[in-house]
């Protein structure tokens, strides 16, 4: 087993023992009181009382803790649960220990085989509600157990056979059968963790493939195939809203004459600058900052105006002079200046998506060829 799966099962199985530890409290009071009710005639009142409020003190302090300590499970060390568990089933054990001796000796041959029946029944529950744990199934079963037997082996030649068989259901058959419990208890809950850690790890990378699939390994916005699939998207939702969409596209002036001066890695540096700047403009939830191609990238921007989309545009455009990435090669300035085509459409059955693109690329021919570092907008095919 890996170390995290068996402290998980591990976990699991002290939560059961807490749980079944919790529900057997009141069925012991139950159990006491019956006691208590059967054979109050052979013993002194004083003794009788006295054992009866003690086995309900000791289990209403268990019962204390036991809330206690739920709230806590996750936060305690592992051992020193099975510890407290063991201790608490121990004391309980002997408490029922010094019912046994005090009422076998008083009881005639009928009442001690109806004592024996109930001991047997504490006996087999506890090791029943115990068995994930080895040192807490001796705790429950060895004081009473060994009691039982040490009071029917004082007895007639019956309860001495009585006391053989016994012995061979607590410490032969009990121990082998609850062993097979627990190697089958713990088979279970590890194949179970197993797979939910497994499926967990499969979603961590499914949804790492996805967000890799989507994302460009450069500058970390979306990739070109995740734009076609939003702008897919927004053109149908905007289709039937008969909403206006807008795209931005964006190319960085004379990159390739900045890689030539500055180096490749350089103009890497200056591509996730321009990317990050695009990914940081206040935008809505559903625009998208996207790689396009090589130097170029594009804003979509579904439910937005011409005058929205040249707005934001406006905003790259002051924000790229603010972090003024230094270009030498550059005919028009001396910091690197991007030009936008910017196009907005109201889609319909008489335009393509292709239109879309096509209009937004011929208005960024345009604003290079005008002089870049500008801003141009398509309107129904021209540029304006």
């Amino acid at each position: 087993m890996s170390q995290s799966v068996t402290r998980q099962v591990r976990q699991a199985i002290m939560v059961q023992l807490y749980t079944h530890a919790s529900f057997s409290l009141p069925c012991l009071a139950l159990l006491a009181l019956a006691w208590s009710m059967l054979f109050h005639d052979y013993l002194p009142a004083l003794e009788a009382w006295s054992w009866l409020g003690l086995v309900l003190l000791s289990l209403c302090a268990r019962a204390w803790h036991l809330r206690w300590r739920r709230a806590r499970l996750d936060s305690t060390p592992l051992a020193q649960l099975e510890i407290e568990l063991f201790v608490g089933v121990t004391i309980t054990s002997i408490i029922w220990s010094l019912g046994v001796l005090l009422y076998m000796g008083a009881l005639p041959d009928a009442y001690r085989a109806a004592m024996m029946m109930l001991a047997s029944l504490i006996l087999t529950g506890s090791a029943i509600m115990l068995f994930g744990s080895r040192r807490a199934f001796y705790g429950a079963v060895l004081p009473l157990g060994l009691t039982v037997l040490f009071e029917l082996g004082q007895g007639n030649e019956q309860e001495r056979i009585v006391a053989c068989m016994l012995a061979g259901y607590l410490f032969i058959f009990l121990p082998t059968l609850l062993r097979r419990l627990r190697r089958d208890q713990a088979a279970s809950l590890y194949h179970s963790f197993s797979n939910a850690n497994l499926v967990a790890e499969l979603k961590q990378v499914s949804e790492h493939l996805k967000l890799t699939s989507r994302r460009d390994g450069l500058t970390g916005i979306a990739n070109r195939a995740h734009l076609d699939h939003c702008l897919a998207k927004a053109w149908r939702r905007c289709h039937r809203a008969q909403a206006p969409l807008s795209l931005v596209l964006v190319d960085v002036d004379y990159f390739k004459q900045f890689n030539d001066h500055y180096g490749h890695q350089s103009g890497d540096e200056c591509l996730q600058q321009v990317a990050a700047l695009l990914a940081k403009v206040p935008r809505r939830e559903d625009d998208l900052a996207a790689r396009y191609g090589g130097e170029e990238f594009a804003l979509l921007l579904p439910c937005t105006s011409m005058q929205g989309a040249l707005q934001v545009a406006e905003q790259v455009r002051d924000a790229l002079k603010q972090i003024h990435i230094p270009h030498q090669k550059s005919l028009v300035s001396s910091r690197v200046s991007c030009s936008f085509g910017v196009v907005t459409l109201v889609p319909d059955n008489h335009v393509t998506i292709a239109d879309l693109v096509q209009k937004a690329d011929a208005a960024l021919y345009q604003a290079k060829h005008n002089g870049r570092d500008r801003i141009e907008v398509a309107l129904m095919g021209k540029v304006a």
